[in-house]
């Protein structure tokens, strides 16, 4: 649910080969659910959901989807690419979407294209946040000195709802800046993660003046490796949750189990609170803060209250969580759980269905010459034919209707809802450090 640079991490002209290599790849993964966010409200105009095929926009409570494929964005081929999402606060306009890119950040509020931030241009983007009202929007990524031939972190923020973005910060050279999250309940209390090399050391940066200046300090991760801010508490700005590798990805297979971290000074110390056996891919935390989920496919859905020892709520296999207005969103495997986004009201132990992807039907409402018309559209047939079938082999859904100029899904039975390319030259060293950030993007998913 982020900066400037100077210098990169030094990875080496060999291992940024390989994860280029293995990035430019055929997207051919699993048809999965990796990030949701909500726009503001108890009924939210806006449900995203991010999967490994593009983005899912919901509407009516989750009852009409849209789709915009990787390419009405420009990312995804050749290279893999999981972008960070954020949306921003409802207007005239409607709630725009903003999703980060290598090179630059899109922004659509009709769900039929998208188009370049002029602000950022074409720098890499490394994360995106926004309040809960979405009306602050925080960009953090990262463009090559010319001069110096080195990474420079730049931090954008966004006071009118990601409409227009002003820079706040550039500078912290020799480090890569990786996560950025604003307290909930002060959002000019900034908390961004970053990684510095020689010698290799995790660090975490706190700003009180909405990132405009930014104090370092080292980030203990307990024996973990890359820490990735998963939540500010929504009542104490000094309470932050990050979670991190119990392996180093770079040089495990697998990284495996994630470790979740809690701070209650404002980041000056760490305490494990969680440790999981596989990927921890969802983190929620309730309005409150009282209660924490966390969960992974291996793991299931786990709970904590007030503190207390964390219990096995549910077996669905988690890819995202998020907590919005009294409600858990859980993102779900289709094949396994039935579903790939559903809504509990009990805390995780019960869902109601609002995606499964082999229920969703083609794009149909975006007029010619847009990207989802154009673009979209022809690849549909192969994207739907790597959902599979309905366990009873699924009565085919009707294409839908237009819906707010979007690409409508109609609703179906039981009411579920049917490395870095572009950006600017660079030198081997900046294409070392973002191929390794494009790896641990595709190893781990962000709820955020």
């Amino acid at each position: 649910m982020i900066a400037p640079r100077r210098r990169v991490p030094a990875l080496g002209l060999g291992l940024a080969v390989a994860l280029f290599a293995s990035a430019s790849l055929a997207n051919g993964r699993f048809p999965t659910a990796q990030m949701v966010q909500l726009s503001a409200g108890a009924h939210p105009a806006r449900i995203v959901l991010r999967t490994t095929f593009g983005v899912l926009l919901g509407e009516d409570d989750g009852r009409r989807w849209s789709w915009m494929c990787e390419d009405a964005f420009g990312y995804g081929r050749p290279d893999v690419w999981d972008p960070p999402v954020a949306l921003g606060s409802p207007g005239p306009d409607g709630v725009p979407l903003l999703l980060g890119i290598p090179g630059g950040l899109r922004r659509t509020t009709d769900a039929c294209g998208s188009t370049a931030v002029p602000e950022v241009g074409t720098d890499y983007t490394a994360d995106l946040s926004a309040t809960g009202d979405g009306r602050t929007v925080h960009w953090v990524g990262s463009f090559l000195d010319p001069s110096t031939r080195g990474l420079v972190n730049r931090v954008r923020a966004s006071d009118d709802g990601g409409r227009s973005f002003r820079t706040v910060y550039e500078g912290s050279p020799g480090v890569l800046f990786l996560t950025m999250e604003a307290a909930p309940s002060n959002p000019r209390r900034v908390y961004l993660t970053a990684r510095a090399e020689n010698p290799t050391r995790d660090l975490l940066y706190r700003s009180d003046d909405g990132a405009m200046t930014l104090t370092e300090t080292p980030l203990d991760l307990q024996g973990g490796a890359e820490g990735w801010i998963s939540a500010v508490d929504p009542t104490d700005p000094d309470v932050v949750y990050v979670r991190s590798f119990a392996d180093d990805p770079l040089r495990a297979r697998d990284p495996g189990a994630t470790l979740l971290l809690r701070s209650s000074d404002g980041g000056a110390r760490f305490t494990e609170i969680a440790r999981t056996t596989g990927a921890m891919r969802g983190f929620a935390l309730s309005g409150d803060g009282r209660t924490v989920w966390v969960g992974g496919p291996d793991d299931g859905l786990l709970r904590s209250v007030d503190g207390a020892a964390f219990e096995r709520v549910s077996g669905v296999q988690v890819q995202c969580l998020r907590w919005h207005a009294g409600a858990l969103y859980v993102c779900g495997n289709h094949v396994i759980d039935g579903f790939n986004l559903a809504r509990s009201d009990d805390g995780g132990r019960t869902m109601v269905p609002l995606v499964d992807f082999r229920r969703l039907g083609p794009p149909t409402g975006c007029a010619a010459g847009t990207a989802v018309r154009e673009v979209c559209a022809p690849t549909w047939p192969t994207v739907q034919s790597g959902f599979g079938s309905l366990p009873d082999a699924g009565a085919a859904m009707d294409s839908g209707t237009r819906d707010a100029g979007g690409t409508s899904v109609a609703t179906g039975p039981g009411g579920c809802a049917a490395g870095a390319r572009g950006g600017r030259a660079s030198g081997w060293g900046l294409a070392a450090g973002l191929a390794g950030l494009a790896l641990r993007r595709r190893r781990v998913y962000r709820e955020e």
